[in-house]
């Protein structure tokens, strides 16, 4: 279970003095930066403009947060991973990677889908795959990933992956049920 994504909790949050604390000092260095350049921040805009700009760039809560969030963006998954824009394109165009299209066109990764190293988790690669091909989107996807389910005895693909820690045989299961489904959407 030292894979699955941890509730936020007092021990494990940031705290939001922290958060402003490493926030004063990346802009202290910007301003430092624009300041050798002749600018501040000021000559940025409107301060009230830049701070919401800031804190539009935090993620918000969405409906689909409850059983498919936290998502990746595409330039935090290119950092975390390593890899570029077209790499995850790649990935997604393969389906070996979920992604999910926001309405604003932008692409969202389930982080439920990685391990802690950035590998996505086995079981849920190959359904990703057998899904996509069948020609359901990442939502479509996300949605049987994290749905409850009688052939996982009431738990979804992801949580029975979890809890059988990725063993051969909940792969095993969680790629039958796939297939099995994807057949029937196919029909």
């Amino acid at each position: 279970m030292t894979d699955q994504v941890l509730p936020i909790t007092e021990h494990n949050a940031v705290s939001t003095d922290h958060l402003l604390s490493r926030l004063e000092h990346l802009l202290a260095e910007r301003a430092g930066e624009l300041a050798r350049h002749g600018r501040s921040l000021r000559s940025l805009g409107d301060l009230d403009d830049l701070a919401a700009k800031m804190v539009a760039a935090l993620p918000s809560v969405h409906p689909y947060d409850t059983a498919l969030g936290p998502f990746y963006d595409t330039s935090g998954l290119n950092q975390w991973l390593g890899v570029s824009r077209q790499a995850l394109a790649d990935r997604v165009r393969r389906g070996t990677l979920l992604a999910c299209r926001a309405s604003d066109r932008h692409l969202l990764y389930p982080a439920l889908q990685f391990g802690r190293t950035g590998q996505v988790r086995p079981g849920v690669v190959d359904a990703v795959g057998i899904l996509s091909r069948a020609g359901a989107d990442g939502w479509a996807i996300g949605a049987w990933l994290t749905s409850p389910s009688t052939a996982f005895g009431g738990e979804s693909a992801v949580d029975h992956l979890v809890l059988h820690h990725s063993s051969q045989a909940a792969v095993d299961l969680v790629v039958a049920v796939a297939q099995a489904d994807a057949a029937r959407w196919a029909s």
